[in-house]
């Protein structure tokens, strides 16, 4: 049995040399992303059924400070402007995810895309708040966090 770090890590090895798609700011400082092949999903509205596209990988970072760096200098951060920030991530989504490091048990992370930009991933909930979500084509979720814990499970499980 993998502990946590060796299981994120060799889940995202499965991404690497592919570009990010649908990158973009959420709530607050939530960022998404997906890799992979587009999975289309019929949905349900009130005026018809719409089309809307998944990738079969979908990285969720959501309760961690998070950094983009070029050519290793700090580009945009968390708390940033939601302009510099849109302007920082669609310049991360025109390049291929490169390597990932999980830098410690708290899953603190460095995410290199191209040759230049680094998004850095740091946690600082111990309680309560997850810190990143990685969903996998098998309908399994990776969480890190809180602190050190994490799980791994079938995606529609609490």
């Amino acid at each position: 049995m993998k502990n946590g770090t060796q299981l994120a890590s060799s889940l995202f090895e499965k991404i690497l040399e592919t570009k990010p798609t649908r990158v973009k700011q959420g709530y607050g400082s939530f960022i998404t992303m997906d890799f992979g092949k587009d999975i289309a999903k019929p949905l349900k509205t009130r005026t018809g059924v719409k089309i809307q596209y998944f990738g079969e990988w979908h990285l969720w970072i959501y309760m961690c400070a998070w950094r983009i760096d070029k050519d290793k200098k700090p580009l945009a951060g968390c708390e940033d402007s939601k302009e510099k920030i849109e302007v920082s991530l669609s310049e991360l989504a025109s390049r291929k995810l490169k390597k990932v490091e999980i830098l410690n048990n708290s899953f603190d992370a460095k995410l290199v895309f191209g040759e230049d930009m680094e998004l850095y991933l740091f946690s600082f909930y111990t309680q309560d708040k997850e810190q990143w979500m990685l969903f996998t084509p098998e309908n399994k979720t990776f969480t890190a966090g809180p602190g050190s814990e994490w799980s791994y499970h079938d995606s529609d499980k609490a």
